[in-house]
């Protein structure tokens, strides 16, 4: 998991925009398949030593506007937020009903369209951005100080390692969310990630800026 700095003051989804499934995050811990995504700013410590801190949230803060309004027109929900980036979850209030391929494949191709859009977020002169994102079965808890809830899983893990081996203005699927979403994206390049804890390296897919990725239905 990432440690946590702070909400972020993101503008409320209009009726477009919002999920279409509005069903509550659970009472009670309870499993449920979405998918992870991870963002973060490129350069970041480079800017923050460099420039005094207005400075910084006047670069940032617009950049970080731009990409969790793309989260949110996708129906993605952001979990955390750190200075340089944040962690958002595609799935999170889908009903129980339907097929759980369907379920999952639906959430992890609009995660992997608003990633792809966000690489096509950033202006001249602002910081790019380096995004991974991968899909799985996951513990979502209701409440879980100091965010509004809680993701617990593999595929959190595997979105945040997806995210560090991303180079800039580039998108990493797992291996689980290429295999459900990879055919949206732009020509990928397999890559062998290695992951502290886990014994084999995990295949992984690069996606840089080529042709638009089609946004899901």
């Amino acid at each position: 998991m990432i440690d946590h700095i702070g909400q972020f003051g993101a503008p409320a989804l209009s009726h477009d925009h919002a999920p279409r499934d509005r069903s509550p995050v659970p009472a009670d811990p309870d499993r449920r398949q979405v998918a992870v995504l991870f963002a973060d700013i490129c350069g970041f410590t480079r800017l923050v030593e460099t420039v005094e801190p207005e400075a910084v949230y006047r670069i940032v803060r617009p950049l970080l506007d731009e990409l969790v309004d793309c989260v949110h027109r996708h129906g993605g929900e952001i979990q955390q937020v750190l200075g340089d980036g944040f962690m958002a979850v595609f799935g999170l209030r889908r009903s129980r009903g339907g097929s759980r391929l369907d379920s999952l494949g639906d959430e992890t191709a609009r995660a992997t369209a608003a990633g792809y859009e966000m690489l096509r977020a950033t202006r001249p002169g602002s910081p790019e951005v380096h995004i991974g994102v991968e899909s799985g079965e996951v513990l979502v808890t209701s409440s879980w100080d100091p965010a509004s809830f809680g993701v617990w899983g593999r595929a959190v893990n595997l979105a945040q390692r997806m995210c560090g081996v991303a180079g800039p203005g580039e998108l990493v699927l797992g291996p689980r969310a290429y295999a459900i979403a990879g055919h949206l994206a732009a020509p990928a390049t397999e890559a062998l990630v290695r992951v502290r804890g886990v014994a084999e390296a995990v295949p992984a897919h690069r996606i840089t800026l080529e042709p638009a990725l089609p946004m899901a239905a």
